[in-house]
C-alpha cells in the first residue's frame, strides 16, 4: 500500500510541475489562510543536517545529531536524567529569536513510551493514547523560564503510516499536533505528511510544512510566548523530517 501511495504522490507532484503551477504548499485550515504570518524556511538541506535554519525572526542553530539506531539515549531535566535502551536517533539544537537565545531543545526518536511513562518524564499530562513505540520525545528549555516544556509524538500503529501526532505541554497549555497529507492545490493526499497543524483548545494557532524548503505559519492572534513555543516545535518537526530522510537513505 505504501508503494502505491508513494507512486500516486509522485504522480501528483509531477502533475503540479507540468501544469505550470507555483510550488504546492500543505493544505491549511481557513483560520491560518486568512490570519497567519507565513515564513519560508531558509537554509534547509536534505544533505546537510547541521546547517542553520532561519524563518522569520527565528534562527535554528547549534544543531547536533547523535548516533543512529540502537545505542540507547538520554535526556536531562535539571539534575535528573531519563534514559532508554533502544532508540534510532538523538538530536539537539537551539532556537534564537531576533538574535537572542530563547530555547534549548533535546530530542530522541524511537523512544519507548512505556519506559518514559514509568520513569515519569511526561508525568501523565498528555491526555492522549500512544499506540506505537515509534516515538519522538523532546525536552524544551526556554530562556528565563524555570518550567520545562515537553513534547511527545507518536506514529500510528497502522502499517505504512509515517506521520506523527501528539502534544506539546507549554506550562499548563496543551498544544495538539496533528499531521496532514493534503496539498492546497489538489484533493488527492500524498503518502507522506505534507506538514503539521498546531491547535490550542481546537483553534489552529500555527502550522509547519515539511515538504519543499519548509514553511512556518503562526496565527497573528497568538500571544508572543505561544508563537515562540510554536516556532521551537516547528524546528523539531523540520529537523525530524530531515532525519527520517537520512535514515531512509542508509
Amino acid at each position: 500500500m505504501k508503494t502505491i501511495g508513494t507512486y500516486c504522490g509522485a504522480l501528483i507532484m509531477i502533475w503540479l510541475l507540468l501544469s505550470g503551477c507555483q510550488v504546492a504548499h500543505m493544505a491549511l485550515p481557513q483560520d491560518l489562510k486568512s490570519g497567519a504570518s507565513e515564513m519560508i524556511v531558509e537554509g534547509r538541506s536534505a544533505l546537510i543536517f547541521g546547517k542553520p535554519l532561519n524563518f522569520g525572526v527565528y534562527q535554528v542553530n547549534d544543531i547536533n545529531r547523535g548516533w543512529t539506531k540502537g545505542k540507547g539515549w538520554s535526556i536531562s531535566e535539571g539534575n535528573t536524567e531519563f534514559s532508554a535502551s533502544e532508540a534510532e536517533q538523538k538530536y539537539e539544537f537551539r532556537v534564537s529569536e531576533s538574535g537572542h537565545a530563547t530555547w534549548e531543545v533535546r530530542c530522541a526518536t524511537g523512544a519507548d513510551w512505556s519506559q518514559l511513562e514509568t520513569e515519569g518524564l511526561f508525568g501523565g499530562g498528555f491526555g492522549i493514547e500512544f499506540s506505537s513505540n515509534k516515538q519522538l520525545a523532546c525536552i524544551l528549555k526556554q530562556e528565563g523560564n524555570e518550567n520545562i516544556s515537553r513534547l511527545l509524538l507518536s506514529q500510528s500503529a497502522n502499517a505504512g503510516e509515517t506521520a506523527l501526532q501528539g502534544v506539546m505541554m507549554y506550562g499548563t497549555t496543551q498544544i495538539k499536533i496533528s499531521a496532514t497529507h493534503k496539498l492546497d492545490s489538489t484533493p488527492l493526499p500524498l503518502s507522506d505528511p505534507t506538514g503539521y497543524i498546531f491547535q490550542i483548545e481546537g483553534r489552529p494557532m500555527g502550522a509547519v510544512e515539511v515538504i519543499n524548503k519548509g514553511t512556518v505559519w503562526l496565527n497573528n492572534g497568538a500571544a508572543p510566548e505561544i508563537s515562540s513555543a510554536l516556532a521551537a516545535t516547528s524546528a523539531v518537526l523540520l529537523l525530524y523530517q530531515d532525519i527520517q530522510k537520512n535514515l531512509q537513505r542508509k
